[in-house]
């Protein structure tokens, strides 16, 4: 019952992703019909909040459009809410410095008709100005009223956890984040549900709640995946990702940035590209692979840097040091500078980062006293030592290495012991073990999903099928008087054709027929039969048996698969082998023969046309009079070139001219030859193909002996 309910939710999902995407269609071709500004302007809006739903990073591009084109647009009022919307795409790209500046000079005194508007506003003031009176959470939570949506409840909520977490404050950040959840639960709209979600779980993250943020991401992932939200799979799965490294579980790592690599680069998510490989950096500096390390973080810096994150573009630029440094690179330079430049920001987790990797950089180069002070900056820098990252944690072994290698030994081993009481008491290690069987876990799911969603779309697919074929009936038999003519004329064709196939297949039954008649030839039969007699009357049961024995072998091979068009080559070689043997036996042995096919036709089982040189050979052990030449011989040989089957049949028989002057000779040798190319003719036709038959003398000079070469197509037997 479980998987019937589920697979229904799927059913529904799917629906309502096609109804959404039905309606961005019906926006675009309604905004390409009007005219009016004022009216397209209202028409993109709507189409803006269609595709913030869908995929954020295709409504930030129609975002930076439409800010390209406000021109077109030339009302105070469009005008405002073109930068509203500016503001909020600077703000979702992290271009801190243009939001303030799009804030302040144009929104900030600004006052919508529309109320929805209004809160949006006052969203990014509290992301602005969090202790400003007008934009404080109390104030702003105090306005909450059953008016607001629950989706913008939701997202006041959210932006209150953001702030708290900004501030380090813990139980307030997971209380805002919990709010945000219940009113996400009540939406109607599934998006606003797992971006809750995804927020929360960064919030775990943010406090070293590593299981619970592997949870959360997770079973947002697993709802994005339902709705078939392909966009909101990735920041759940580069969440994990980091944690992944941050634990040192960098095999999961791996897998989920390839995950998230492959999905940004399928939905031309540049910006979470950016961050996928911001991630690289960190990994290849966890697994000792500097370069690679130096080239994804620059990538990530580059594109951060374009955008004006300056805060991702900072931490990109310590990857690309750490990287530097690991290569064995100058960074004492560059170092001071890069610190310099960080000093002033609220983000004390990057700026302990810094001072780790620069004294821990001179600390290798046994600059004690400047790598100490680093090292306690590094700690100075947090506000909490819970935020003590695993990375971070190292200083206090390294001032304990320091302190040992100073002489101060007591200050070592103080050191050492608050490094081992974070040992034990820090959750990121013991949590570990737990993180990397979740993510393997998810991974399983993931895959096992996967399944599921393409049985579910295989039976999509089949009903669409089947509606669109019960469409085209009720098609048909609206629209049968005005297509009767063609359905007619089409009618005729087909009989024709069929007429056509009918003739061709009896005529290929005939010459079939025909072959199967002359390819044995009566006075072969009736020699072969005095032959056994003869064997009789010399009172030599030995010889009538064996001859009797293989010719019976013969005639049966040839009557079951004359009728066939193609047969396998190895049993080609035993119709031949076996009529050759006939035939030597009724002359005595006087001649000898040779059968030569290549290996690789064997091997491949490459397939003939039965018997196509039984009339060759047979004209060349009774036309070229074998039994009256010194050493007569008979040579085929069977290879394969170019897509092509080569057949060649050699004799060393008195030759065309000699023969040609028996007129029942020159007769049978003709029927057989016209026989052969129409058969040739047949299956060039039919394989559109170009095979022939040449006949030359195999010395020319003496016009003795004849070569037939026999060119067909090449066909294998087929796979069982």
């Amino acid at each position: 019952m479980a998987k019937v309910s589920l697979f229904f939710l799927i059913i529904c999902f799917f629906s309502g992703l096609q109804l959404s995407a039905q309606t961005e269609t019906q926006l675009r071709t309604e905004l390409a019909q009007t005219k009016d500004k004022t009216v397209q302007l209202q028409i993109r809006l709507r189409l803006l909040d269609a595709i913030y739903e869908r995929n954020r990073n295709d409504w930030q591009k129609e975002v930076k459009l439409l800010v390209d084109q406000r021109r077109a647009y030339q009302s105070k009022n469009s005008q405002i809410l073109i930068s509203l919307l500016e503001a909020e795409r600077a703000y979702f790209l992290g271009n801190q410095r243009e939001l303030e500046q799009i804030f302040s000079t144009q929104l900030k005194n600004v006052k919508f008709k529309d109320s929805k508007y209004n809160w949006r506003k006052k969203i990014l003031g509290c992301a602005l100005y969090p202790n400003d009176k007008q934009y404080h959470y109390k104030r702003l939570l105090a306005e909450v009223n059953r008016n607001l949506k629950n989706r913008e409840q939701t997202a006041i909520y959210l932006q209150i956890a953001k702030n708290f977490s900004a501030v380090y404050q813990k139980d307030s950040a997971l209380w805002a984040s919990n709010r945000a959840l219940q009113f996400a639960k009540r939406s109607d709209k599934r998006w606003v549900l797992i971006e809750a979600m995804q927020r929360q779980a960064e919030v775990f993250w943010q406090f070293s709640l590593f299981e619970q943020a592997v949870q959360r991401a997770i079973f947002s992932m697993q709802l994005a995946e339902e709705a078939s939200l392909e966009y909101y799979k990735l920041s759940p799965l580069l969440l994990i990702a980091s944690i992944s490294i941050d634990v040192k579980n960098y095999n999961e790592a791996l897998t989920y940035l390839k995950l998230a690599q492959e999905l940004a680069i399928a939905t031309k998510d540049d910006r979470s590209l950016a961050y996928t490989n911001y991630l690289y950096g960190k990994y290849y500096l966890g697994v000792n692979m500097p370069t690679k390390a130096l080239q994804s973080a620059e990538k990530s810096y580059y594109w951060f840097k374009s955008v004006g994150n300056q805060r991702y573009a900072n931490r990109s630029r310590l990857v690309m040091l750490s990287a530097i440094k690991s290569k064995g690179g100058p960074i004492e330079s560059e170092f001071p500078v890069y610190l310099a430049s960080i000093n002033g920001l609220t983000d004390p987790l990057l700026i302990a980062d810094a001072y780790f990797e620069f004294g821990t950089y001179l600390l290798e180069t046994k600059q004690y006293e400047k790598a100490k002070k680093a090292f306690e900056k590094s700690l100075g820098s947090l506000p909490l030592e819970s935020l003590i990252r695993p990375k971070i944690a190292n200083t206090y072994r390294s001032l304990a290495t320091i302190a040992s290698k100073t002489g101060n030994l007591a200050q070592a081993y103080q050191y050492q012991q608050k490094y081992t009481k974070w040992l034990e008491n820090s959750p990121v290690w013991r949590s570990a073990a737990r993180i990397e069987e979740m993510a393997a876990a998810n991974l399983r799911e993931e895959r096992e999903r996967l399944i599921l969603n393409q049985q579910a779309s295989i039976e999509r697919a089949q009903k669409e099928r089947e509606i669109i074929e019960l469409q085209r009936d009720r098609q048909l038999v609206t629209s049968v008087l005005f297509i009767f003519a063609i359905i007619f004329g089409v009618i005729i064709y087909m009989l024709r054709m069929q007429q056509v196939k009918i003739k061709q297949d009896q005529r290929e039954a005939e010459l079939s027929q025909t072959l199967l008649r002359t390819q044995m030839n009566p006075h072969f039969v009736f020699n072969a039969m005095s032959v056994i007699q003869s064997y009789i009357y010399e009172n030599d049961p030995e010889k009538s048996s064996q001859f009797l024995v293989n010719f019976s072998r013969l005639m049966r091979l040839i009557l079951e698969n004359s009728p066939k068009e193609f047969i396998p080559i190895e049993l080609e070689r035993e119709i031949l082998d076996k009529y050759l043997t006939a035939q030597k036996m009724r002359f005595e042995n006087r001649f000898d023969y040779e059968l030569t096919i290549s290996d690789d036709l064997l091997f491949n089982k490459a397939m003939v046309s039965p018997m196509i040189t039984q009339p060759f050979i047979e004209n060349a052990i009774e036309h070229g009079q074998l039994h009256s030449v010194k050493d007569g011989k008979i040579l085929v040989n069977i290879s394969a070139e170019n897509n092509e089957l080569i057949i060649e049949i050699q004799d060393n028989g008195v030759g065309r001219k000699k023969s040609a002057a028996t007129k029942k000779m020159n007769t049978h040798k003709s029927m057989a030859i016209d026989i052969t190319r129409e058969r040739i003719a047949i299956l060039n036709k039919k394989y559109k193909f170009n095979g022939s038959l040449t006949i030359s003398d195999l010395n020319p000079k003496n016009q003795t002996g004849t070569i037939v070469t026999l060119v067909l197509p090449l066909k294998y037997e087929p796979e069982q």
